[in-house]
C-alpha cells in the first residue's frame, strides 16, 4: 500500500510541476510579446525606438522556437497570447501549429512572422522561418486542416500576404512531415500545368479596373481564399487576366488524392 501511495504521489508531484512549467512558459512569452507593443507605441518618443522593436521581435521569435521543442506547448491554448494579437493555428490531429504575428515593424505593408511546431516520432520539434525578417514580409496564417492522400497526412494551411491597403495576396500550401523533418513541397493540387504544392490569388484593389468596381463592401469581405473541410473544396477568388476582381471563385475539390479544379 505504501508503495502504491508513493508512486500516486509522485505522480501527483510531477503533474503540478508540469502545469507550473507550462504556467512558466506562458508568462515568459506573453512578457516577452507585450514588449512589441511596447516599443511600437514608443516610436514616436524614443530615438531608438524601431531598433528595440526590432530586437523585441527577434527575441520573442528566439524564445517562441526554443519552448517550441517543449511537448507541453503543442497543445497548450496560450489564451492571452491570442489576445494579444498571435495568431495560432493548430492542425486538426494536434500534430502541427503555426504561431505567426505581425512585427509592427512596417506601415501599410505589414511584416509578419511565423514559427512553425510540429511533432515527429515521438519528439516535438520547432521551426523559424528562412527570410530576413527586415526585407521580407512573410505572411500571416489563419488556418491549418488536415488531408489524407493514399494513406499519407497532409496539413493543408492557409496565409494572408498584406503589402498595402489595396493589394492582398492569399496562399494555400500544403506541407507533410517525413523522416522527421517539416516539407512545404507536398504535391496535391492537380492543374493544366502540373502537380503543385501551393494555390495563391493577388487582390489589388488599386488596379484602375477595379476602381468603380461594382463589388460592395460585403463582398470584400468575403474576398479570401477558403477551404470546406467537410465538402473538402479550396476556393479563390476569380480574378481576370487585367487584375479584374469578380465575385465569382475558382473551386478545387479532393478526389482522395489530388485536389482538382470543378
Amino acid at each position: 500500500m505504501k508503495k502504491i501511495l508513493g508512486i500516486l504521489f509522485c505522480l501527483f508531484f510531477v503533474g503540478i510541476l508540469s502545469a507550473q512549467d507550462i504556467a512558466t512558459i506562458e508568462k515568459k512569452l506573453n512578457r516577452s510579446f507585450q514588449r512589441i507593443q511596447y516599443w511600437y507605441d514608443a516610436i514616436d518618443q524614443h530615438k531608438n525606438a524601431y531598433d528595440s522593436l526590432y530586437a523585441a521581435n527577434k527575441k520573442f521569435e528566439k524564445m517562441l522556437h526554443h519552448y517550441g521543442f517543449n511537448p507541453q506547448t503543442l497543445n497548450h491554448d496560450f489564451k492571452t497570447l491570442k489576445r494579444e494579437g498571435v495568431k495560432i493555428s493548430t492542425s486538426e490531429d494536434g500534430k502541427f501549429r503555426i504561431y505567426s504575428w505581425d512585427t509592427l515593424t512596417g506601415g501599410t505593408m505589414h511584416f509578419y512572422r511565423y514559427v512553425f511546431q510540429y511533432e515527429a516520432g515521438k519528439k516535438v520539434k520547432a521551426k523559424i522561418s528562412d527570410s530576413n525578417m527586415e526585407d521580407d514580409s512573410e505572411s500571416l496564417y489563419y488556418q491549418v486542416n488536415d488531408v489524407v492522400s493514399e494513406g499519407k497526412k497532409y496539413y493543408l494551411t492557409q496565409n494572408q500576404a498584406v503589402y498595402s491597403n489595396a493589394l492582398l495576396y492569399y496562399t494555400a500550401k500544403f506541407f507533410t512531415i517525413e523522416n522527421g523533418q517539416l516539407k512545404s513541397d507536398a504535391k496535391l493540387i492537380k492543374t493544366p500545368s502540373g502537380l503543385k504544392s501551393e494555390l495563391t490569388c493577388e487582390l489589388d484593389f488599386s488596379a484602375t479596373v477595379n476602381h468603380n468596381s461594382p463589388i460592395t463592401y460585403e463582398d470584400y469581405k468575403s474576398l479570401n481564399l477558403r477551404y470546406d473541410p467537410k465538402k473538402q473544396i479550396i476556393s479563390i477568388p476569380l480574378v481576370l487576366d487585367d487584375s479584374k476582381i469578380t465575385t465569382r471563385r475558382v473551386r478545387y475539390q479532393f478526389n482522395g488524392k489530388y485536389f482538382e479544379k470543378l
